[in-house]
């Protein structure tokens, strides 16, 4: 049975989190993810469990309520096969790609930030090949900027952004958050990023892939998450 299209957007959250942490989820988990209602989130995922997409398992270990389970999911031996590859990136192709977005961020101390890591980041942009790893790229390139402009734009913009469940909707807002705080910052310093026009086209780029991303918000909303928590901390 083939998947729709919101399935899979479902399923490849799911998949991630479980390659990522191992552990099972909860439905109300999942709800919070994808933006939706605890009930809407837990039809899917029975959905999906009825065609060996998922599995699941009740669990005892409720903190603070004794005797009482919870049901949790883990992803099905089905869906390396429904989830075909030009729809999403394996688990551990995508992990990979993710890990060597964040590792400059990491590796650079706060006053290191500037061209080094921006440089870093824009040869890696040959690398991407779909538009979901392209976004993840510039959404790393566009936090990168934010750090060389305003450590404080970070953190309105994340706490901003926390206020949206829709990995979607966050995406969006996100970028034109930073578009608003980069360009106004770009014009008031003179910064090299807006002189030499660079900053325009990574703005550009990053609508343009967007449109092409086929249900991967999830994937590239969790990696903006992560991101802006390397870039404050």
């Amino acid at each position: 049975m083939a998947l729709t299209p919101r399935q899979k957007e479902f399923l490849s959250r799911l998949c991630d989190h479980f390659a990522k942490v191992g552990t099972p989820v909860h439905y109300t988990t999942v709800a919070k993810w994808m933006g939706v209602s605890k009930w809407t989130a837990y039809d899917m995922l029975k959905r999906l469990e009825q065609v060996d997409c998922l599995s699941s398992r009740y669990d005892v270990s409720v903190k603070g309520a004794p005797g009482r389970t919870q049901l949790l999911f883990v992803p099905g031996a089905r869906i390396k096969q429904l989830l075909e590859p030009q729809n999403m990136q394996p688990c551990d192709y995508w992990l990979a790609w993710k890990k060597k977005l964040i590792e400059p961020f990491e590796k650079l101390r706060s006053d290191d930030y500037g061209h080094s890591l921006i440089d870093e980041l824009i040869a890696l942009l040959p690398e991407a090949q779909s538009p979901t790893m392209y976004c993840a790229c510039l959404i790393a390139l566009l936090v990168a900027c934010l750090k060389t402009f305003n450590e404080q734009a970070i953190k309105f913009i994340q706490q901003t952004v926390d206020h949206l469940n829709n990995p979607e909707q966050r995406l969006s807002l996100f970028s034109g958050a930073v578009a608003g705080s980069l360009f106004r910052e770009a014009r008031t310093s003179g910064h090299y990023l807006e002189r030499d026009g660079l900053l325009t086209g990574l703005i550009d780029k990053f609508h343009k892939h967007l449109e092409h991303v086929d249900m991967q918000h999830s994937l590239l909303a969790g990696l903006l998450d992560d991101l802006m928590h390397v870039a404050i901390c």
